[in-house]
Parts: structure tokens; C-alpha cells; sequence
């Protein structure tokens, strides 16, 4: 678990935090039904230079990581196979729904292990871009590669998985439906507008980190929840001692790692009396939401959305 759990940690420094970040959502166009239309074979515009040709509909796909299971799951096109596919389907809360609906090879825990990913037979192989540049091109002799930038929205991720399994026309729909499930949570929270969140995560030991006001789309008001940080909070991620998370003084923490991890992180500040001053502690304001939803994917916007809504239905 901690393997799996270090992607995702890896993953957040490489690029910032939620890929939803963005103030500028994208939204799919009538052009979309045009290439689900064209068929096959068709070129994926991916984060690659010159683009992936698919010759046609690709029936194995395999993910060098495990945060596209989400996106494929949700388009009702679950991969043969992932690295960390065994724990991902076992500890991703995202991916409790579809738990025991498909059988997944698990392809260990590096994206460079050839040999499991040949014997796995895919028809494509879907990672990040900057992931596998030492073994691209003995990973293209097995499958094309198309190469995703973890920066774009989850709007535009959906979509490229979408071209790559012919499924646009369910992507537009998936993609409207959570956008209206932010626009919907953001409005039920207008309850807690002048409340403030700090959304942190948990290092090696047992310390907080700020996630960063600027790398998650809870607090972009334009396209997301909405949320209000508290006075100091950084806008980009970084470390935090307990007294300058005093100092901001949230109304509401919101620790957003392995469920385990940030339980023994609460219970190692509970004789702390700076911790228990906290208004969000004495309020019993602490909430924990599980680490798949740092993967920023539609499945984890999605669950974010049914944890605020929970919370904005106590108020």
C-alpha cells in the first residue's frame, strides 16, 4: 500500500495537485460526435509529439497507473490490465463500485516491468507523459503508447480516454453530469460561504501539509467547489506546523490521505494543546477523505462532491 500510496504522493509534486485546477473548463463540442463517428483508424492528439494512430477500436487496454482505472471505469471500459491494480480496486474508495466487475492483471508496481506488460497482450498502453521516457520505445513495440499530461482538467483527460475506446458521445454525458454535480454541491454549500477550509495531507511523519490553494479545484471558484482557504494558507503545497495551522485557524480541516495514515496523524496531536484549540478540532470540524480523491479524476470530483454535499445536508 505504501507503493501505491508513493505514486500518487509522486505524482502531486510532479505536477500540482488536481488537474482541475484549472479556471477555465472545457467543454465537449458537437465536433466530438463527428470523430466518434469517423471510426476507425484515427489519430489521438495525446501529449506525444507527433500524436498515437490507432488502427482501430482497442479492445486491451493496459494503464501505467492506477488513476486511469478511474477514468475508463467511468466510461464503462475497464483496462485488462494496471500497475498496483490489486490494491487500487481494494483500497481506492472510487473504485469501490466496481469492485469484482472486471478482472484486471496486475502489473506490479513499475510502469518499466516489459515483460508483464507483454504477456498481458494490450492493444494500447495509456500512462502520463514524463513516466516512461527511458522505455518508450520498447513499450511502443508492445502497443502504442498514448501519453496523457496529468495537468489538464479532468474534463479534457475524460475525453482523450474517450477517443482512445470510441466512447465520446458517454464522455460528453459523464462530463455534464459532474459539472452539474459541482455547480449543485458549490451551491449547497453557499450555507458554509464564509467558512474556511485548509485541505492537508500527512508526511512520513505524521506531520501536515498543505495541499495548496492553487493545486486542487475545491477552492477555484470558477469551476469548482468553491471553498474558502483560510488567512495564510499557501497557494502552493508545502509543510505546516501545528502553530501555523493555529495561526490560520481554519473552521474546517479536511485531511485527504490514506484513511489510516491520517487517523494515527489526529490521534499522535491529541494530548497537543495547540491541535486542541483549534476551532475546526473543538467543533469536531475534522473531516478525512480517502487518498483516491488526489487522483483529481471525474470518479474522485465526483465522490468529492457527494462528501461536501453530505456535509453541507448536517448544517
Amino acid at each position: 500500500m505504501k507503493r501505491l500510496y508513493g505514486w500518487i504522493a509522486s505524482l502531486i509534486i510532479l505536477a500540482g495537485l488536481l488537474a482541475g485546477c484549472s479556471e477555465t473548463s472545457v467543454t465537449p463540442t458537437p465536433e466530438v460526435g463527428k470523430i466518434e463517428e469517423a471510426g476507425w483508424p484515427r489519430t489521438i492528439a495525446d501529449a506525444s509529439d507527433n500524436g498515437v494512430v490507432l488502427k482501430t477500436r482497442p479492445e486491451r487496454i493496459a494503464v501505467l497507473h492506477p488513476l486511469y482505472l478511474d477514468y475508463f471505469f467511468a466510461l464503462d471500459t475497464p483496462p485488462i490490465a494496471s500497475t498496483n491494480a490489486a490494491e487500487a480496486m481494494k483500497d481506492f474508495t472510487t473504485l469501490q463500485p466496481y469492485a469484482g466487475t472486471a478482472e484486471i492483471i496486475d502489473l506490479g508496481s513499475s510502469n518499466a516491468n516489459l515483460e508483464m506488460i507483454m504477456e498481458a497482450k494490450p492493444d494500447v498502453i495509456v500512462t502520463f507523459k514524463g513516466s516512461v521516457d527511458s522505455n518508450y520505445e520498447e513499450l511502443n513495440k508492445i502497443a502504442p503508447v498514448i501519453l496523457i499530461d496529468y495537468t489538464d482538467t479532468w474534463e479534457k483527460t475524460t475525453m482523450l480516454c474517450a477517443q482512445i475506446v470510441g466512447k465520446e458521445t458517454l464522455a460528453e454525458q459523464a462530463i455534464k453530469e459532474t459539472q452539474e454535480m459541482i455547480a449543485k454541491t458549490k451551491e449547497q454549500l453557499s450555507s458554509l460561504e464564509n467558512k474556511t477550509f485548509a485541505l492537508l495531507r500527512v508526511d512520513g511523519k505524521a506531520n501536515f501539509n498543505a495541499q495548496g490553494s492553487k493545486n486542487t479545484m475545491y477552492y477555484n471558484q470558477t469551476v469548482g467547489f468553491g471553498l474558502l482557504p483560510p488567512k495564510g494558507y499557501p497557494e502552493e503545497g508545502g509543510a505546516l506546523s501545528l502553530e501555523g495551522i493555529y495561526s490560520m485557524n481554519p473552521d474546517y480541516i479536511i485531511i485527504q490521505h490514506d484513511m489510516d495514515t491520517a487517523k494515527a496523524a489526529i490521534k499522535d496531536k491529541e494530548t497537543s494543546n495547540v491541535w486542541n484549540s483549534l476551532e475546526a478540532v473543538k467543533n469536531n470540524h475534522v473531516l478525512i477523505f480517502d487518498n483516491s480523491l488526489n487522483s483529481a479524476s471525474i470518479l474522485a470530483v465526483r465522490l468529492a462532491a457527494d462528501h461536501f454535499l453530505q456535509l453541507a445536508s448536517e448544517q
